[in-house]
Formats: structure tokens, C-alpha cells, sequence
């Protein structure tokens, strides 16, 4: 009985192990991420308070002619204004936006994405033809604001569901609704 019972929740646990391990399969991971020194939660609702978060993309996998309905499925956090983010070029960029670049080389971050976002990305494919790797930043001019890097399994396509979720994780790593000064001196968003 008792190595009945044992064998079972061996069985049991393995199963449990194996669910878990598939649930994250597809799971984006945010290696990095960190606030300027003047991120305010504030900047963010003032950018969206003029109607729409200019957005840069640099490098889309998906090809520059789906921009829009990348930016399409990409939302700010929950407690921002629910304004549309729409593509703009990096010379016609100004005041506050996003820049998110693809492939980014190994030396990039944000302060080089927000100076000059169309040396960020490296030819070829980020990572392996399996791994999309995503540098996203929030700038007011060529200030970086806020970073984030996400790397996560390469989507089939602009619409797969892992895509959406993992933007919307980068999002929230990007756009905390809290400042540093509000959390006690916190450096890094995810971990707050």
C-alpha cells in the first residue's frame, strides 16, 4: 500500500512538473530593465494625454509593412489612458515615445536607443532563428526614460497570443505605474 501510494504521488508530481514546464514553454523573459533618472508615471500620462504614444520600430521580423498592427495589439498598462500607439519615424520623433528595436546589438541599450535608434539592430535574425530578443525603451527626445529587454521564443506571426502576451509583460516592465521615489528607492521595476 504504502508503495502504491508512493508511486502515485511520484506520478502525480511528475504530471504536475510537466503541465507547469509546457505552461511556460512559450513565456517571454525580461532579463533587464531599469527607470531613468527622471521616470515619472506623470511622463507617460502626459505623452498619452495628447492622444497616441508615438512609437519607432526598428527591425520588425514580421516586415516594416505590419508596424501598424504590431502597434495595433500593444496597449500601456492598466491604470495609463487607453490611447492607440501609433508609428512614427525616427526623424519625425519628438517629445515623448517609445522606441522599440528588434535584434538589437549586443552594446545597445536604452540610452543608445533613444540617441540613435536606427544603429540599434544588428542584421540577421536576434538570437537564432528560435529566439526574438527586443530592446524597448521610453524616451522624451534622445533621453532614455525607462529600458526593458525581452527574449522570448520567436512567434509564428504578428497575431500568435504568446506575441501579445509577452508585449504586454515588456509593457508593464517598461511602464511601471510607479516611480523609484515612490517605491522606496527601487532600481529595478520588476522587482518592486
Amino acid at each position: 500500500m504504502t508503495k502504491s501510494l508512493s508511486l502515485k504521488i511520484s506520478i502525480g508530481a511528475c504530471t504536475f512538473a510537466m503541465l507547469c514546464l509546457g505552461q511556460s514553454v512559450g513565456a517571454a523573459t525580461i532579463y533587464s530593465d531599469d527607470l531613468g533618472g527622471f521616470y515619472e508615471p506623470s511622463l507617460v500620462q502626459y505623452v498619452a494625454s495628447k492622444g497616441s504614444f508615438p512609437t519607432v520600430v526598428i527591425a520588425n521580423p514580421f516586415g516594416a509593412e505590419t508596424n501598424d498592427a504590431l502597434l495595433a495589439n500593444m496597449s500601456l498598462p492598466a491604470n495609463y489612458p487607453s490611447v492607440p500607439l501609433t508609428a512614427t519615424t525616427t526623424k519625425a520623433r519628438d517629445d515623448g515615445h517609445l522606441v522599440l528595436i528588434f535584434n538589437p546589438v549586443p552594446t545597445s541599450n536604452g540610452d543608445t536607443a533613444c540617441a540613435a535608434p536606427a544603429s540599434q539592430s544588428a542584421s540577421g535574425t536576434a538570437g537564432g532563428a528560435d529566439v526574438l530578443r527586443l530592446l524597448a525603451a521610453f524616451c522624451y527626445d534622445d533621453e532614455m526614460a525607462s529600458e526593458a529587454i525581452m527574449e522570448m521564443p520567436r512567434p509564428s506571426g504578428i497575431d500568435d497570443q504568446s506575441l501579445d502576451q509577452a508585449m504586454a509583460e515588456l509593457m508593464d516592465a517598461l511602464l511601471p505605474i510607479n516611480s523609484r521615489h515612490l517605491i522606496g528607492g527601487c532600481v529595478s521595476a520588476i522587482a518592486c
